[in-house]
């Protein structure tokens, strides 16, 4: 009963404080936005485009199991970012990793990354070290869904201080390591580049632009899976100037896939069929700063982007992390929730396939998903005041409503729910999953 009524309190205090439905609420709840779906054919959601996330062995699951069984992580990238640049990987690391897989049920899929930058004299970042790190990964029994070449190596001329690292290069290393590889799995998959998503000053392409195309136009033949990151902003941006960045990502994906097929821009590999993955992404890149990454602003970015790039057809995502990495991560060291996990909590509803809706006001941002007979429509209330919506969509009914809140997760709170009236009133700043039961016809 306490868990109760602290919601019951934090939902009552969200509504009575001034100002959080905009000017006038009467009026507002008088003249609420509303829902236009599309009840079209529609687009299947790709089965790893939600709910994947960066793992390291530092992370602790067996402290937090039960919560990160909460969002039932579909893929897991390991060793997670720089640190596969900066640590070799070995068949302790790849053993301790199937440790952890254990903990989780059921088990998600699995992407690996190679080490290709030396930090030192002595790293196996070789492509027979690579191929070692195959043979282990098949005598541990990890099925690798890909192997993604190195990380971010767009940075390396710049963050690491080696200009000799061009596209070109980088190509050499791919095909090297993926050659050594396919010896020992002659069924493995690439995933490649990984360029960050560092920002470009203003008037010039993006580095990592830059770096991404001359990889398709080298190696274009023999990449399985074309990646990249999302990183836009370092946490100084205003809030609302933050969540405005999540609709980049549309395009990029949109670019990306056109590059593919562009002969030009592909000449080795435009007719062959290679998918998009996004294996990091998070609001902010400033590790050390909680700012747009530990709070709700962060997290319904999160959300949005997740949302955005499952219907741009992006096959795979890894959100930068599943726990305990700085400001990065769904909890904290201590097992304390963000923002983040109740997201990826609603999240994970998101399957079977994507119809297109809308709302009749910019600052709420809406996604639907229909499986068999359900559908889950998805409203982010961007706004600093709440605001009236208008659930009812014909053909039908509507059987729940939750939405979480920054508030609600300081408090440690159950999510809202809703009554099941034709108005319901969302919060400031909050993400709400309203769950629908197509009505039988007579």
């Amino acid at each position: 009963m306490l868990r109760f009524r602290i919601a019951k309190i934090a939902v009552l205090s969200a509504f009575l404080t001034p100002g959080v439905l905009h000017a006038g609420s009467s009026l507002a709840l008088q003249n609420p936005a509303t829902l236009t779906l599309q009840e079209a054919q529609g687009t299947a959601i790709r089965p790893l485009a939600v709910g994947g996330f960066n793992f390291g062995n530092w992370m602790p699951v067996v402290e937090v199991r039960r919560e990160v069984a909460s969002v039932a992580p579909t893929s897991l990238r390991f060793p997670a970012g720089n640190f596969g640049d900066d640590n070799d990987l070995t068949e302790d690391a790849l053993r301790a990793f199937k440790a952890q897989l254990a903990l989780f049920s059921p088990q998600p899929t699995v992407l690996l990354q190679t080490r290709v930058f030396s930090t030192r004299e002595g790293a196996r970042n070789r492509p027979e070290d690579a191929a070692a790190a195959a043979r282990d990964a098949r005598a541990l029994g990890l099925k690798v869904a890909y192997w993604e070449i190195g990380n971010e190596p767009d940075l390396y001329a710049t963050n690491r201080g080696d200009p000799s690292w061009t596209p070109e290069r980088y190509c050499s290393v791919f095909r090297a390591q993926r050659e050594a590889i396919l010896k020992v799995d002659p069924n493995a998959r690439f995933a490649g580049p990984g360029v960050s998503g560092a920002e470009a000053r203003p008037g010039e392409t993006p580095r990592r632009e830059v770096f991404l195309k001359g990889f398709v136009k080298a190696c274009g033949d023999v990449v399985d899976l074309l990646t990249w990151h999302e990183y836009p902003t370092d946490g100084s941006k205003s809030d609302q100037e933050a969540l405005a960045t999540a609709s980049a990502v549309t395009n990029n994906a949109e670019r990306f896939r056109a590059l593919l097929k562009d002969s030009q821009a592909n000449p080795l590999g435009h007719t062959r069929e290679v998918k998009l993955g996004v294996t990091e992404y998070g609001l902010s890149w400033r590790s050390n700063n909680a700012r747009h990454l530990a709070d709700q602003v962060g997290a319904l970015w999160a959300a949005e982007v997740t949302l955005r790039l499952a219907k741009a057809g992006v096959d795979v995502t890894s959100y930068f992390a599943l726990l305990a990495t700085g400001g990065h991560g769904l909890l904290d060291l201590a097992g304390f929730a963000r923002p983040s996990l109740y997201a990826f909590r609603q999240l994970q509803h998101f399957k079977g396939e994507w119809l297109p809706i809308r709302a009749s006001r910019d600052n709420l941002w809406t996604h639907a998903a229909r499986d068999g007979k359900l559908l889950q429509v998805f409203v982010t209330n961007t706004d600093t005041a709440g605001q009236a919506l208008a659930v009812e969509l014909p053909g039908y009914q509507l059987i729940g409503a939750k939405t979480f809140t920054e508030q609600i997760v300081e408090d440690e709170s159950d999510l809202i729910r809703h009554p099941l009236e034709s108005t319901l009133s969302l919060p400031a700043r909050s993400m709400t999953r309203l769950a629908y039961k197509r009505q039988s016809t007579p």
